[in-house]
């Protein structure tokens, strides 16, 4: 009988833990892979800066929207790794109700 009922304490909490992970992936990596995403693709408006507005302007520009867009990015992947982190706790919070029943069943 004991392992039936250990067997059982650890499915429910497999599948709690499971639940949960999956509902605060969608959002925790949101923030992180934008700012990724900004972060890789800045060097690239220096040369289209030089296409639209000529090789001197287009390349002061363009490295100055590239910088910005490497510090945007920066940010925006710290700002979305600490959400993540809130985002985690939020979701968790209305689970915790449920954390004593294992230690009853």
């Amino acid at each position: 009988m004991t392992d039936k009922r250990v067997m059982r304490k650890v499915l429910f909490f497999l599948y709690l833990i499971g639940f949960v992970s999956v509902s605060i992936q969608a959002t925790a990596y949101a923030g992180f892979l934008s700012g990724l995403g900004k972060t890789v693709f800045a060097p690239l408006e220096i040369p289209k800066a030089m296409l639209q507005q000529g090789p001197i302007s287009g390349a002061l520009s363009g490295t100055y929207n590239a910088v910005a867009g490497v510090a945007s990015g920066m940010g925006e992947m710290a700002q979305g790794a600490t959400s993540s982190a809130v985002s985690a706790a939020q979701a968790a919070a209305p689970y915790a109700k449920y954390a004593w029943i294992p230690f009853v069943v």
